[in-house]
């Protein structure tokens, strides 16, 4: 019964939603999802459910893109919250990862984004 319930309550929590917020500064232009990002202070909402997240980034009260990414788990804490770019074929940043001060876990919203902590 014991195992029960311990698997039960294991389950419940790999399905609960974890929200934050945090805030960064972009210093170069980038994309999220398609859509043009100018540098500027912006507040990244997310909300995590199990290995899936959802990630907005809002200017001025104004939600100014968002994505959906995978959660992963990297070996060790981020050192401070950050937003990791990839170039394109063209020389144009795309966001791929979101990193939080003080946490394993990255939000991937692109399959090519690089592996953290390399």
């Amino acid at each position: 019964m014991k195992k029960i319930a311990v698997l039960l309550f294991v389950c419940l929590l790999a399905i609960c939603a974890v929200a934050g917020e945090k805030s960064v500064t972009l210093v170069s232009p980038t994309t999220l999802n398609g859509k043009a990002i100018t540098p500027g202070d912006y507040k990244i909402t997310y909300e995590i459910k199990g290995s899936t997240a959802d990630v907005k980034l809002i200017q001025n009260g104004k939600t100014v893109a968002s994505a959906s990414g995978q959660v992963v788990e990297k070996k060790d804490k981020s050192h401070y919250t950050a937003v990791v770019n990839s170039k394109d074929a063209s020389g144009s940043n795309t966001i791929v990862e979101f990193e939080f001060a003080n946490e394993k876990q990255v939000i991937r919203v692109a399959p090519e984004a690089p592996a953290s902590g390399k």
